[in-house]
Order: structure tokens, then sequence, then C-alpha cells
């Protein structure tokens, strides 16, 4: 049995979600709260599961009340439900939330939601999982930069010199926003070389993604591997973000969604760099398994290991409360079938995006997946979309 909480300052729309979970009683136990405040006195009397909270309420907003739910109990999931189509404060909200709702939704659409929930929180606390996650040397906390940008954009007084600012304090970092900035995937013409004009260029969340998949990789120091190279790695996740993304823009989803396909993409293959820094001979036989099987990598993860490397990256991003959409696709972006969500979504813009970003790419799809949710017949303009991408040699 879990525990969820509706923070919402509308009488009728609180019993609504009463009747929606009624048929539920067996999963979920609910508790509503009509404003921030009340929401955390329940909060400090009762452990939660989840809060859905509405984003626009008189004196403590949602955006607001989730934040300090962030900070006083990071384990429980966060649901932001709004009306609000401006692309700024939809941004705002991935910062202290797992999932945005947009309302108008139906039971199906939360019933979905609560379901992706449930299902990782399940995949994540597998014995096995966490036992491989046991034996790294050490799992990096939450990325300091990362945070400070996260900071600078929920500030009142939020600017892109700001930003700029914090960006310039690493110049690895900042010399990767450069590449991409001035990689032909974008689109410039003129070469980039301020912190200003790049965040400009990029956009905030495109710049907040970018550090935050810098900073987990420079979190790792992989001993050199005959099969692995960290370089190439770079090179796929920046190249599968975007080909992500410009796929979910292809099918029309929301902001949001096209920014959380993103980061995955950027995030997916992370597990790798973790294996290869703490368990170097270890994985050094699995990519040995898998080329001289001739299966895919994670076959022989699970072999040697018990895990993959999709799942311990996916184990370290729902400890640090990553979007549900961003840690399901890494945790399943081999795996689509595994995930409880059977529409498209960004796992399955990651997933695809990875098989087209590399090679032996009809082994890696899993075609009767796409079947399943409908969208086979779009195959063509993503190996076509794929393909200008894999033109952009400075990209990356």
């Amino acid at each position: 049995m879990k525990r969820i909480l509706f923070v919402e300052d509308n009488e009728v729309l609180l019993q609504l979600y009463r009747i929606l979970l009624a048929g539920e009683s067996d999963r979920w136990e609910t508790a509503v709260a009509p404003d921030g405040q009340t929401a955390m006195e329940l909060l400090r009397q009762a452990a939660f599961d989840v809060v859905a909270a509405d984003m626009q309420m008189p004196g403590m907003s949602g955006i607001e009340l989730l934040t300090e739910i962030r900070k006083l109990y990071p384990q429980i999931s966060r649901i932001i439900i709004s009306g609000a189509t401006d692309q700024a404060e939809a941004a705002d909200s991935l910062n202290c939330t797992h999932q945005f709702i947009p309302k108008p939704f139906d039971v199906k659409t939360l019933k979905s939601a609560l379901a992706r929930i449930s299902s990782l929180d399940s995949y994540l606390k597998d014995d096995k999982l966490r036992g491989l996650a046991g034996k790294m040397h050490a799992l990096p906390s939450f990325p300091m930069l990362y945070h400070q940008i996260i900071q600078e954009i929920e500030s009142p007084k939020s600017s892109i010199q700001g930003i700029a600012q914090i960006i310039a304090q690493d110049p690895g970092i900042t010399t990767k926003i450069f590449r991409i900035a001035n990689s032909a995937a974008f689109g410039h013409s003129k070469p980039v070389n301020d912190p200003v004009e790049a965040v400009q260029q990029l956009g905030m969340s495109t710049v907040r993604s970018l550090v935050l998949s810098a900073q987990v990789y420079s979190s790792f120091r992989s001993a050199p591997l005959k099969r692995f190279s960290a370089d190439a790695l770079w090179t796929h996740l920046m190249k599968c973000g975007e080909l992500a993304r410009t796929i979910m823009r292809l099918e029309r989803a929301t902001f949001i969604e096209s920014e959380e396909a993103f980061t995955a993409g950027m995030l997916h293959d992370m597990g790798k760099l973790m294996l290869a820094d703490s368990l170097p001979k270890e994985f050094e036989a699995a990519l040995m398994l898998a080329e001289k099987e001739k299966i895919p990598l994670p076959e022989a993860e699970l072999e040697i290991f018990g895990a993959t490397h999709a799942g311990l990256a996916a184990y370290l991003f729902g400890l640090w409360g990553l979007p549900a959409a961003v840690v399901e696709a890494v945790a399943f972006h081999h795996t689509p079938e595994r995930s409880d969500l059977k529409k498209f979504s960004a796992l399955t813009a990651v997933h695809v995006a990875n098989a087209l970003c590399s090679k032996a790419e009809t082994a890696r799809l899993n075609l009767d997946y796409l079947a399943q949710i409908g969208v086979t017949d779009r195959l063509d303009d993503w190996r076509e979309t794929a393909a200008k991408l894999e033109t952009d040699k400075s990209f990356g």
C-alpha cells in the first residue's frame, strides 16, 4: 500500500482526485490538502510516497511546495499538475518534480503516472542492482555545478549572465558547452567563444542538461580499456541526446517531454563509465563476452554482474531525484517493453536514438515494442533524421 497526497486549492478537484483513485484502494491510500502549508503539516505527521500538487495556488505555489519537499523529503516522488502553457514556467518545474501532468487529464493519465513511479521504484530496489551499486568505489553526490545552475534559474534575479558565470567556473565543461554551441547541429554560422553567448544560443534548459551530463561524466576516471573509450562514449551520448529530442519534436511532444528525452539521451550510458571506473576487469570481461558470443552487452553484463549498466545509472539518478521519465528512459533504453508505460514517450525516443546512433541497429531496436505502441511507420523519418545528424562531424 502506497500513500499519495494531493495538494489543490479547488475543493471540487480534490474530490475528483479521491474519486479517480477510488478503484485503486488496495494500492493507494489518498490524502488531500487545500494549500502548501497544510500539506507540509501533514508531511510532518505521516510518511507519503507521492505528493501531487497544482502549480498555481495562493500563498505557496506548487513549485515552491515541491522544492521544499525535495529538500526535506527527497525520497518522496513529486508530481506537478498544471494547465500552464508558459514554457519558462514549465521548465522551472523540472527542477523540483519527477513528473509533470498537464490539465485537463483523465484517470488513465494519472494512473499511468503512478504506475510509472511504482514500476521504477520496484526496479531500482532489485537486490542484484543494489548489490552492484554497492561495489562502486563511491556513488557521486548530486553535482554541485548543476545544483548552482538550478538555484540560479529558480532565483528571482536569474539571468543569462549569472548562469554563464557559473559555467565558467569549470574549464572542462565550458569547453564542452562551446563545442556544442559551435556545432552545425544547432545551425550556427559564426564561432561562439563567450559563455554568455553560448547560453543565449543553446537556451537555459539545454545548458542545464549539458552541465549535468558533463559533471556526471567527469565524476568517473575510468581506466583505459581496450574495448571501451570514454571519449567515444561522450560523442555517442551527445548525438543520442540531440536525436532523442529531435524525435520528440517530430512527434509533437511537449517542451518538457522533449527536454526530458534530451537529458535522458545524454545520460543513458553513464553506467558504462561507472563500471569501467570501479570494476574495470569485470567490465572488460563483459565486453569480451559480448564480442565473443555476439550477444548484446546488457546480456553479457547480466551474466557477469547480475545487473546492467542501464540499471546502475538509473539507480544513481533515482537517488538524485531526477524526473521519473528520465530515470525510466535510462533504465529501460535497451528493454523498453519492461516499462508499464505503453505509449510513445521519452523512453521510446531514447531507445530509438540509441539504436540509430549505434552499430548493429537491427540487433538493438525492439520492433515488437515499436509495433505495440504504434510507431513503426515513423522509423524511416527517424532514420533520415539520424543520418543528417551523423553527417555533422563537429557534434559532441
